[in-house]
């Protein structure tokens, strides 16, 4: 543990040049008095680690000293994936591994390779979270990564529409989609993709899983996607919308629809969008208030009518 810290301490220095012991000590979660051993171990072994006092002061490595001691772990290795992506490694379980990967590479780059590295991470950040919301809650996921690392069965506990049941899966692979968890999995031979957030519980297997040879996650991943945006469509609906309304609208519809919905728009405009459900048209547009008006199908309208109607009577009542 001692010596995995060490380590730590030195390639961070090779990297940054120089760190102070307030930092070194929240990088390596110790004390500073721990970091100040630690470092007086490294000069007793000859390494030449250099302390200097005074509000720019901290420590550093004299000399231009590199190690080569920079070999990286199978897990480590396997963990550059997410090099960019620090928020779902940790979801994963796996922030201390690619930390430690990260600091391994930034310590065996050259002067003006780590320069130019450093260069474009200054400049471009990759954030998989959609806009204005949270992340949903996935206390399984873990399991599911491990049971994927492992190649092993999974008995799941999955709730959809309500109801709970239980599947035995081989799981393939995990894919984030705009800030959501998804399982790729096989089935009877059949391949799933299951929502994370909806797993209540996960019993990995000691079966190993089935993986074809030529299983490729990304573009299984895109046709899963794929036949989900072409589901049959349930419902046209005709409407008139504000400017201020199209584009949350557009967000709202399926994507094979949203090409028809304009955002750069001054005028009220009169449209004819897709619903997957008629429920779902309902309950969507009845969020937007005045701003949109249903033209049709008499449907829609109709229970929109009714349930404007329901919603008044509520506050008619509670105002008196």
């Amino acid at each position: 543990m001692r010596a995995s810290r060490m380590m730590t301490l030195l390639l961070h220095l090779q990297v940054r040049g120089q760190a102070t012991g307030q930092d070194l000590a929240g990088l390596l979660e110790v004390s500073e008095r721990t970091v100040q051993r630690d470092v007086e171990a490294l000069a007793a072994a000859g390494v030449p680690v250099r302390s200097t006092r005074g509000p720019a002061g901290g420590y550093r490595l004299d000399g231009g000293y590199r190690t080569r001691l920079t070999g990286m772990g199978l897990d480590e290795a396997g963990a550059l994936a997410f090099l960019g992506l620090a928020g779902p490694a940790e979801q994963l379980g796996l922030g201390e591994l690619l930390e430690g990967a990260r600091i391994k590479v930034w310590a065996s780059l050259t002067g003006d390779a780590r320069q130019r590295a450093g260069h474009t991470a200054e400049r471009f950040h990759l954030d998989p979270v959609r806009f204005f919301g949270t992340p949903e809650p996935v206390p399984c996921l873990t399991q599911l990564a491990e049971a994927a690392w492992r190649d092993r069965k999974v008995r799941l506990e999955y709730v959809r529409d309500g109801k709970p049941s239980h599947r035995v899966v081989d799981p393939l692979g995990l894919v984030l989609a705009a800030g959501d968890w998804y399982l790729v999995a096989l089935r009877d031979g059949v391949r799933r993709t299951y929502r994370v957030s909806r797993v209540r519980s996960v019993e990995i297997l000691a079966d190993a899983a089935s993986r074809p040879a030529d299983f490729d996650l990304a573009k299984a991943w895109a046709e899963a996607r794929a036949e989900l945006e072409a589901e049959h469509v349930e419902v046209e609906v005709t409407l008139r919308a504000a400017p201020r309304a199209l584009p949350r609208l557009r967000r709202m519809i399926p994507v094979r629809g949203q090409h028809k919905v304009p955002v750069a728009t001054t005028e009220p405009v009169e449209l004819t969008v897709p619903f997957d459900e008629e429920w779902w048209a309902v309950e969507g547009l009845l969020s937007f208030g005045s701003a949109v008006e249903v033209l049709a199908p008499p449907s829609v309208r109709d229970r929109i009518a009714a349930e404007i109607k329901a919603a008044a009577a509520y506050y008619g009542a509670s105002s008196r």
